[in-house]
């Protein structure tokens, strides 16, 4: 029975993003199921913000929630071609690989990497996705959520132990977003991958939302001393601004 709920109210969905719009009695004939059972179906999806009707009686459209995940897509598919140029920059003028990454729910993808050219350096990362809280480029994307977004994500959830030194509680990612937030990257040193440290920063669109985040990755070594992440933080930050002046030029639509 849940599974057939589910299976309607996808196809409900389906059904309003390919028409435009749709009232209460076309959604019970095309899914051919009584009103009632259609009305409960589309109000879910209305609470939910994957639909929604503007006028009581009327007609249901499109929600801001499927908006954005459209959006996130679109988002996720263009950055590259954006973006992409300054991080072959990054790569040549640091000397070491750099990566975008994008959040999604509570892991980070890595949607492009330029490989450095250093003579000792990180090879592109083994992982695809991997979780945020052990991540530079996750730590800086999360940074960018709002306290009450972040704590839905993770307040009361288990963190995956990635290596021995990854951020293992609620607590303590808390603590380090909040030092994000107040120096503008973030940093990692060997809790995602052994031997291996990162140092990312968010990068923003024109509303100043965060929609990426460019994350350099070096060997442990090289941000072994307290003033090594200062000093790489101060390279990256021109080409981190460059990146998000295009973002800001492309900016097309306000967040919902």
């Amino acid at each position: 029975m849940m599974l057939q709920t589910v299976d309607r109210a996808l196809r409900l969905v389906r059904l309003v993003a390919s028409r435009g719009e749709m009232t209460l009695t076309e959604a019970a004939g095309a899914l051919q199921i009584s009103v009632s059972m259609a009305h409960r179906l589309l109000r879910t999806c209305a609470e939910a913000g994957y639909l929604d009707q503007e006028l009581r009686h009327g007609p249901y459209t499109i929600g801001p929630a499927l908006r954005q995940i459209n959006a996130d897509v679109a988002r996720g598919s263009t950055l590259p071609g954006l973006l992409g140029g300054v991080l072959r920059q990054v790569a040549e003028g640091m000397l070491e690989t750099t990566s975008l990454a994008v959040l999604e729910g509570r892991n980070i993808r890595f949607i492009l990497t330029e490989e450095g050219t250093h003579l000792v350096r990180i090879a592109r990362p083994v992982r695809t996705v991997t979780p945020a809280h052990a991540t530079a480029a996750g730590r800086a994307l999360l940074a960018g959520l709002t306290d009450d977004d972040l704590a839905a994500r993770y307040q009361g959830a288990a963190l995956e132990t990635v290596q021995p030194g990854t951020i293992q509680d609620w607590a303590q990612l808390k603590a380090e977003i909040k030092k994000v937030r107040n120096r503008g990257w973030a940093i990692q040193v060997g809790e995602a991958q052994p031997g291996v440290a990162a140092l990312a920063m968010p990068l923003r669109d024109g509303f100043g939302q965060t929609v990426a985040a460019v994350t350099v990755m070096v060997p442990y070594l090289r941000l072994s001393r307290s003033d090594d992440a200062r000093s790489l933080a101060h390279r990256l930050r021109p080409y981190a601004d460059q990146m998000e002046r295009r973002l800001s030029a492309t900016s097309t639509h306000s967040p919902r």
